[in-house]
């Protein structure tokens, strides 16, 4: 469950982002999976990723969720999406160099 603004969102757990993810790395054969997202509904996938992040603002950060494998930003709204481009930059370089791939 979700309420984000006036909507409230009631998913069922077997649609979960992280099932989505994990097929397409399957399929790709991706063995290192990097995440975003700043909602409730996007915990799983954050859980999941071997890395991942959120922004300053949105329900996971009003709640202070984070994880230890989780960058919690303090930049919000826009700036906050630039940090985000900017984080998945420096991992992909670092996942390259490593070819954890």
């Amino acid at each position: 469950m979700s309420l984000q603004g006036r909507k409230l969102y009631l998913v069922p757990v077997v649609l979960a982002k992280s099932a989505a993810v994990a097929e397409v790395a399957r399929r790709t054969g991706a063995t290192t999976v990097l995440a975003a997202g700043d909602s409730l509904l996007d915990t799983d996938l954050l859980e999941f990723a071997h890395l991942a992040v959120r922004p300053g603002h949105g329900e996971l950060a009003d709640r202070g969720w984070t994880r230890p494998h989780v960058t919690a930003l303090t930049a919000t709204g826009i700036r906050a999406g630039e940090e985000v481009l900017a984080w998945f930059s420096a991992r992909a370089a670092e996942v390259t160099a490593t070819g954890a791939g």
